[in-house]
């Protein structure tokens, strides 16, 4: 009886981690031209970073949640997965890539993006969008859980997309 338990949780939970997690195809949307005001005065154009995936997550300073999950962020960067970090719904007085830096993050920081948020439906904080080489939108995810192997998982399925080609 406890073989059969254990294998009917293995199966459930097998089943909730891949119902997050969808096939890279073309299938899903598009995300449409946006252009990035970076910390550092430039501009991204997410047109430009077509031919590699990337991660775009959507935060604030003031989010608990934002910060519990940066860590894992920061890992995914390190795999060599580009990583933004895209500022919305900020006080007047944050400094977003200040507060990345005092952390010990190392990926960009996207400022005063309030108007792609809201373009892109995007309300709460963390959302974070795993985006192929292709710009769509294969993985959306309001995960605070630094440990959620989904995150590792959608990574490492858009790093295999680059080293496989």
């Amino acid at each position: 009886m406890k073989h059969i338990f254990a294998a009917i949780t293995l199966i459930l939970l097998s089943l909730a981690v891949f119902a997050e997690q969808p096939a890279l195809d073309s299938n899903h949307s598009k995300l449409p031209p946006l252009t990035l005001n970076m910390a550092d005065g430039t501009n991204i154009k997410t047109q430009e970073l077509l031919g590699q995936p990337y991660v775009l997550h959507f935060w604030a300073t003031w989010c608990p949640y934002c910060k519990k999950l940066q860590p894992a962020l920061q890992k995914i960067h390190n795999m060599g997965l580009n990583v933004i970090a895209v500022s919305f719904k900020e006080d007047d007085n944050a400094f977003p890539a200040k507060a990345l830096t005092n952390r010990g993050y190392t990926f960009k920081t996207a400022i005063q993006a309030d108007e792609i948020a809201t373009q892109l439906g995007i309300r709460g904080t963390p959302t974070t969008l795993f985006i192929n080489e292709n710009g769509h939108v294969v993985w959306v995810t309001h995960s605070s859980n630094p440990d959620n192997t989904n995150l590792y998982l959608n990574a490492r399925t858009l790093i295999n997309s680059i080293n496989t080609k």
